[in-house]
């Protein structure tokens, strides 16, 4: 008798042992790299992105710089998300998890509610410091000392627009992001 060639030992449950599976904790530590490569690229897309245009590095003004590297950030957190799901279910499901949590907690400190909520907040407290100076002075002082950069005419206009706090934060706010034009409704 010959001992067969196609013999395998049999694991448990009926499983074949892998050989590339033979070190779950070498994939753990990838998965979590290639996390954190794409973790790192998210925060370098933010620090270009929160640049003027013409203080980014030249490869960055291109106009597929921004979608390739939003590419690759995603690329690099899914695969790593997929590299530690398939290392162990556990340590996969809470990356997941923990990405979830931070996204959500990232949309809620930056949408118009919360910024606004910050702005009436800090407002008040001026307005507790100096009682009885009139609001259309306040507004304009809080806004120039916010941002010293829009100049004293824009400011004004807003103040004008807007004259009180609760009508001109959400269009800080807008004003903070970028916003360009009107969006009707």
């Amino acid at each position: 008798d010959r001992p067969s060639r196609s013999r395998r030992p049999i694991a448990p449950f009926g499983r074949t042992p892998r050989a590339v599976l033979a070190f779950p904790g070498m994939r753990l530590g990838f998965g979590f790299l290639i996390l954190a490569l794409g973790l790192l690229a998210s925060l370098f897309r933010i620090s270009l992105r929160e640049r003027r245009f013409f203080d980014r590095p030249t490869l960055a003004r291109s106009r597929f710089f921004d979608p390739l590297l939003n590419g690759a950030r995603w690329i690099l957190i899914l695969s790593g998300i997929a590299i530690l799901a398939s290392a162990s279910s556990v340590a996969g499901i809470a990356a997941s998890a923990t990405l979830l949590l931070l996204v959500a907690y990232l949309r809620f400190i930056r949408s118009v509610w919360f910024q606004k909520r910050l702005l009436v907040r800090d407002f008040a407290r001026i307005r507790r410091e100096r009682p009885g100076a009139p609001e259309q002075e306040l507004l304009f002082e809080f806004t120039s000392a916010r941002h010293p950069r829009w100049g004293s005419e824009l400011i004004e206009q807003m103040v004008a627009d807007y004259p009180t706090i609760e009508t001109l934060a959400p269009m800080i706010v807008k004003m903070e992001r970028g916003f360009r034009g009107f969006r009707p409704g």
